[in-house]
């Protein structure tokens, strides 16, 4: 009959594993956790990155066939129709006042946007990552922006990502384009 005093190893091995999976059990689910996190799709234009919300992108391709649009702004660059869709282009970098593109023979990639009313398709060098970090990581716009950006900007990062608001940017009058009576 075994001695009921004394721990067996057997049962002290299985304690600690259940000990263990109990732990690991017992931590927070990652949905959890995104109250206070925030997934960004970072943008590139040229050595600068823009962050848009992920839950805002659709998708990104390549920019192809894209169609100008006679008599638009210049922020717009055209329309392209993706799977039978059209969807206006805007050229991010003249909206933001950057210098133009370095490197024209690189090839563009263009990011399909969701705001409440409106899908657009916004024009950038390249889509190189998706970031998650703490919403408290985003601090307040940098001064200096330009007078057409400063609105749309929901603000910046310790290393300088520069994260648009999606509606304030669809809801900037520049971006109408009003049709003249001829």
């Amino acid at each position: 009959m075994p001695d009921l005093g004394t721990t067996h190893p057997d049962r002290e091995r299985t304690r600690r594993i259940l000990e263990e999976r109990a732990a690991v059990l017992a931590r927070p689910l990652r949905a959890e956790e995104s109250a206070d996190t925030v997934e960004l799709v970072v943008l590139a234009l040229g050595p600068e990155r823009y962050g848009v919300e992920a839950q805002r992108v659709r998708e990104v391709l390549p920019l192809a066939d894209l169609a100008p649009v006679p008599g638009a702004p210049s922020v717009w660059r055209g329309i392209v129709n993706v799977r039978g869709t059209l969807y206006p282009v805007l050229d991010l970098r003249r909206y933001l006042s950057l210098p133009d593109r370095e490197h024209a023979d690189r090839p563009e990639k263009v990011v399909l946007v969701l705001g409440v009313d409106l899908t657009i398709a916004i024009a950038v060098d390249d889509v190189p990552e998706i970031r998650r970090l703490p919403a408290a990581a985003i601090g307040p716009a940098l001064a200096g922006l330009c007078e057409s950006a400063g609105e749309s900007v929901q603000g910046v990062t310790d290393d300088l990502l520069t994260v648009l608001d999606v509606e304030a940017l669809l809801a900037d009058p520049i971006l109408v384009v009003r049709e003249e009576p001829t």
